[in-house]
């Protein structure tokens, strides 16, 4: 995992079969901010992805990798001071080919951040 523990930290895991929630903490001191807008963080979106795929990675016990995104659409600007602590849902539903069809949210209790439509395999 490249982001855990690094731009993000878990502090709530929820799953089942197909589904996860993870309440996670966006690391301010990460050193992505050095090059991503100092003293006024932005997290960036390949970043928010990343998170994305590694919940999606913890939830199926896979290693994983993007195939295909149908579907990214930043809806609000996250950052580690508007939102600290961010909620990510992931759905991982298994295809017969051997690849997951993952629909996933980024949200706080305030707005959503970014919605995900893609293929992992």
């Amino acid at each position: 995992m490249l982001l855990k523990d690094k731009f993000y930290k878990i502090l709530k895991e929820e799953k089942d079969v197909d589904n996860g929630k993870y309440t996670v903490a966006i690391l301010p001191d990460c050193n992505v901010y050095d090059g991503h807008f100092p003293g006024d963080p932005v997290c960036p979106g390949v970043c928010n992805i990343e998170t994305i795929k590694e919940c999606a990675m913890m939830l199926t016990g896979r290693d994983l990798r993007i195939k295909a995104i149908k579907q990214c659409r930043l809806t609000a600007i996250a950052t580690p001071t508007v939102c600290p602590e961010v909620v990510i849902t992931v759905n991982a539903t298994a295809k017969e080919d051997g690849t997951f069809l993952v629909v996933a949210n980024i949200a706080d209790d305030k707005q959503s951040y970014m919605d995900f439509k893609g293929t992992l395999a």
